[in-house]
Formats: C-alpha cells, structure tokens, sequence
C-alpha cells in the first residue's frame, strides 16, 4: 500500500495563505515520529511533499518524494492522492485545511487514514464541539463566544481561537471584562471563550473505527504560563491508570456525540475534584504520538493497520505500558523523536 502523508507544512491554501500558520501543531515532530513508526513495516510506501528548505530526517527506505519547491498547491495534492492507495493527513484543524483533505481523499475514492469530513468540521470548532457534548451529557468546559452573555462567577477566563492548536494563542484573565477588552483589540471575531477550569491537564491517545476505541495512551500534559499565556511543554505519555475505566467510559461518549471519528484522535481533558471535563476533541494524530510506540512496546501505526482490517492482533497489553516522557524544546533541537523521548 503506498500512503500518501498530506503534510500541512507544505501547502498553499486557495486564499494562497501558509497551511502552517497553526504554531501549537508541530506536524514536523510527528512526521518524524510517523516516518520511523512505517519504516518498520515493509508492505507500506510513502508519498511525501519535499520542500528545499525542510530539515533533513531519517526517511524509510520505501518513502518517495515530490518537490514542491517553497510550496505545494492543491493541484500537486491532488496528483499525490491520485499516485497513492491512502491518504493520511498531518495537518491541524486551523484553516479549514485538515477539512479539505479529508473531502479530497474521499472525492478520490481512496482510503483515508482519518476522521471524516463532517467529524472535522465539528471538531474544528471549540464552540460546537462543547455544544455537541453538552447536548450529550458528556461533561465539557463549557465555551462562549465573544457575543455570548457570560456568567459572573468564574475565577478567571480563558482565551483561545476557536479552530486553534495546542495552545497557539491561548492566554488567561482574571477578569471577564479584560478579555473582551483583548479581544475586541485582535480585530478578529474568531476566539472563543472559556472559564478556567483548576486540575489535571490530560489527554487520551485514541485509535478509533465506526465507532469502536481503543485507548493507547492516557497522558498527563505539561502546561506552563508566561505573559497571561499557556504554553505546552510536554506530555509524560501513560503517566495515567484507567483502573475503573472511567477515562474508557468518557471516550466512547465522546465519540457517540460526535460520529465519523477514525484513525487517530486525542481528546484533551481535565480531571477535577468532580472527575475528567473534555477540554477539546483533536480529530487527528496529536503529539502524544511520539512516545507511543516506546510507551506501548507496539507500533501504532501497525495497530492502525489492524483496526483497518477489523484485527487487533497488535492491540497493546496495558500490563506492560510505560511511562514515557516527551518534551518539545528537545524535539525542537533533536530534530526527531529519538532524543527527546525518555523513561
């Protein structure tokens, strides 16, 4: 099976603006991590936009490149899906570009390594994705746009575009009427909002099909604050027991309130002294991913393989799961997950 990997980097949108202006994404990250996972699996080939200017990495041995020069337009993603059997976006949700590959794969009749264009387009959106949940019951921090009217007895407000990633442009008020000052300061009517919420920054690594989960990783989040603004450091990947399968039970609701997730997805959460609250849904491959297959002993991109095919031969025993830390300034500097993952 030769695989398309529809990097967001490299990618001209139709407005003819950069696909990688999502700063809180960092596909480069995971398409090395990606990359090493499907080199040890010698029946997949791998079809690659090449940019001059990208860092040089480690490319399996079956992996072909396009040169796209500073660019690729939507022309050349079409042609890729064309030469390939499947399509696996890397991209995030911002900008409407995870969407539109999704919708391009289908039209193309080939085999998308990820959710549907419908489930995109919800999870694009803070906004409706808590009122999706919301309407479930699955309990979500709830989140208001700037028109909205807001309750008074929230601590502290939190700001965030409403299609952002990680925790690009994310940042923190004590006081409601100060992030309607900044906002209305952005000259942007984008950013959502949300009231802060104290506990345990999480996230579930998830690979799902029609419906199913299997759960490979229940992370722990590190997340520090600089100016009023978060930023993400790292994860410690399976730092977290689901004894009672509580995380399992939030998981499936999740998917229930929003059909069409496949593949990969995360679900970012908070565990509180009243338990886990979704914070946001990401309907693709998130950067836990890198310390899975150290975390799991298994390749995820194999599993993956196996879900497509209704086995779960390679399916994780959580008896033998790991801790594994992933730390972003090393990723940064190493170039590639070998040095920046860790007991």
């Amino acid at each position: 099976m030769k695989i398309f990997i529809c990097d967001h980097s490299g990618v001209t949108l139709p407005d003819g603006s950069n696909a990688s202006s999502s700063a809180g994404f960092r596909g480069d990250i995971m398409m090395r991590a990606l990359l090493a996972d499907i080199s040890q699996i010698e029946s997949l080939e791998v079809l690659t936009l090449q940019q001059p200017t990208s860092p040089p990495h480690s490319a399996p041995r079956q992996e072909l490149h396009i040169s796209v020069g500073q660019q690729a337009s939507l022309q050349t993603v079409d042609e890729c899906m064309l030469e390939a059997d499947a399509v696996w976006p890397l991209a995030a949700e911002s900008n409407g570009l995870l969407e539109l590959i999704a919708t391009k794969a289908i039209q193309h009749n080939r085999k998308l390594f990820g959710s549907t264009r419908d489930a995109v387009h919800l999870a694009a959106s803070k906004y409706r994705t808590s009122q999706a949940l919301q309407a479930n019951g699955v309990p979500v921090v709830p989140t208001y746009r700037a028109q909205s009217k807001l309750p008074t007895d929230s601590s502290a407000w939190v700001v965030k575009p409403d299609d952002g990633a990680g925790c690009s442009d994310t940042h923190i008020f004590p006081h409601r009427a100060g992030a309607l000052k900044w906002i209305g300061g952005q000259g942007q009517s984008d950013y959502v909002l949300q009231p802060y919420v104290p506990g345990r920054p999480c996230s579930l690594s998830l690979l799902c099909s029609d419906g199913d989960v299997l759960l490979m990783g229940c992370n722990d989040h590190r997340v520090a604050v600089s100016d009023n603004q978060f930023q993400y450091m790292g994860s410690i990947i399976n730092s977290i027991q689901d004894s009672n399968g509580q995380l399992q039970h939030m998981a499936r609701c999740v998917l229930a309130a929003m059909p069409g997730m496949w593949g990969y997805v995360g679900i970012d959460f908070i565990i509180t002294d009243r338990g886990p609250v979704v914070l946001e849904v990401n309907p693709r491959m998130t950067l836990s991913h890198v310390g899975l297959h150290a975390s799991t002993g298994t390749n995820p991109v194999q599993v993956l393989l196996d879900v497509l095919s209704s086995t779960y031969r390679s399916a994780p025993s959580r008896r033998k799961i790991r801790q594994i830390s992933v730390d972003i300034k090393a990723c940064q500097e190493a170039w590639g997950p070998d040095d920046s993952v860790r007991e």
